[in-house]
């Protein structure tokens, strides 16, 4: 009769998982999703910049898997881990930002629950949706209803970003107008990529037509707003990226967005969405 093979304690699994470069992402989303909370209540900017941290981490590793795959080249460059993290610099090293943090929250609330539900619930605790484990369930159910809504509510909220950077340029904060640049091209790069990114536009556009159009709103207004909107739909024809609107980052939800990471340990069962397909780690 063979000898009986001790059982693995919970600590005993868990620092196993814990030595994979996947739970170092996980830690680094695990740290925003905390951080930001926190920051919430207390508006400390260490708390801010230590949500950052958290965000280098995730994304840099990310980052840095693909640069070891790629050359430096336009496809790259275009890749919205990429622009994600380079971004996350930026506010790391300018004046605070509150409202940056909050796509960055949005990404890592999604990373952190699909995490405890294909790794850490399964392999350290056993609870599998096969066990009907409730948590597990409730997980599944949550990104399966929210993902795609959030991915929207990211957009919407970087237009909301843009505007107010216009303001603080207009009103000279310090290192205003090099931070509206940056996030300019940010946000028409994006808006080439991303199908989420071009319905939040259309959603405003639609909205500022009915404010426009009211009567109570001079002609000399309507007419700027007119040309004003003229000129975006121009610039919008210009292209910085040579893909098709649409069709990298974020934007698939089936088909692992953009090839960012093909890890299928952070995929979600018959919603393997964008935010939680994209930014995600390999197992090292």
């Amino acid at each position: 009769m063979p000898p009986k093979v001790p059982a693995t304690t919970v600590k005993d699994r868990f620092l196993k998982v814990a030595k994979s470069l996947q739970f170092a992402w996980f830690a680094g989303h695990f740290l925003v999703v905390v951080s930001s909370l926190l920051y919430l209540f207390r508006f400390c900017e260490t708390l801010y910049r230590c949500a950052y941290v958290g965000v280098l981490a995730s994304f840099g590793i990310i980052t840095y898997q693909q640069g070891l795959h790629q050359q430096l080249s336009l496809s790259l460059l275009t890749n919205e881990n990429v622009l994600y993290f380079a971004l996350a610099l930026v506010w790391f090293f300018t004046p605070r930002f509150s409202l940056s943090l909050v796509p960055y929250f949005m990404f890592s609330v999604f990373h952190v629950l699909v995490y405890l539900k294909t790794t850490l619930l399964p392999q350290v605790f056993n609870q599998t949706v096969e066990s009907k484990s409730k948590v597990v369930m409730f997980i599944d159910k949550f990104v399966l209803d929210y993902n795609e809504r959030c991915m929207y509510w990211v957009s919407t909220t970087e237009l909301l970003m843009l505007f107010l950077l216009f303001v603080r340029a207009v009103l000279f904060f310090s290192r205003s107008w090099i931070v509206l640049v940056v996030f300019t091209l940010f946000i028409k790069v994006k808006y080439e990529t991303s199908k989420y990114m071009q319905a939040a536009f259309a959603q405003w556009r639609v909205r500022m037509d009915g404010v426009i159009s009211h009567p109570s709103v001079p002609p000399q207004i309507k007419s700027l707003y007119n040309q004003l909107k003229f000129q975006l739909v121009q610039l919008s024809k210009v292209t910085i990226t040579r893909a098709a609107p649409g069709t990298h980052g974020s934007t698939s939800a089936s088909t692992g967005s953009t090839g960012t990471s093909t890890s299928t340990s952070t995929s979600t069962s018959g919603a393997s969405a964008s935010a939680t397909a994209t930014h995600s780690a390999k197992m090292d």
